[in-house]
């Protein structure tokens, strides 16, 4: 597939159902322009995600893989705990 296909694929099933689908519903239902949002919302992705692909293709060989992985282990975890927690008592933490 290579990888422009994995990263479609990937960043595909990555967005779906995000806030940012939402809000490009939103959008097209609000002002009827297909193509304009199609524009406006894959030229804001790429504004969005160009400085990150550019930031980590020049510290790619500089960071350890493992670490990397580690560490995004313990985001999602500390990030799921999080939510579980909101979601489980909403009253008990409002913010965190």
């Amino acid at each position: 597939m290579g990888v422009f296909g994995t990263t479609v694929v990937t960043f595909f099933l990555a967005e779906m159902g995000d806030k940012t689908q939402v809000v490009t519903i939103a959008l097209a239902a609000r002002f009827h322009e297909f193509f304009g949002v199609v524009a406006g919302t894959t030229l804001g992705m790429m504004l969005a995600n160009v400085p990150v692909i550019y930031l980590g293709h020049k510290f790619a060989d500089r960071l350890p893989t493992q670490a990397v992985h580690i560490l995004a282990v313990i985001i999602f975890v500390v990030l799921g705990g999080l939510a579980l927690r909101t979601a489980l008592y909403p009253a008990a933490h409002p913010i965190f």
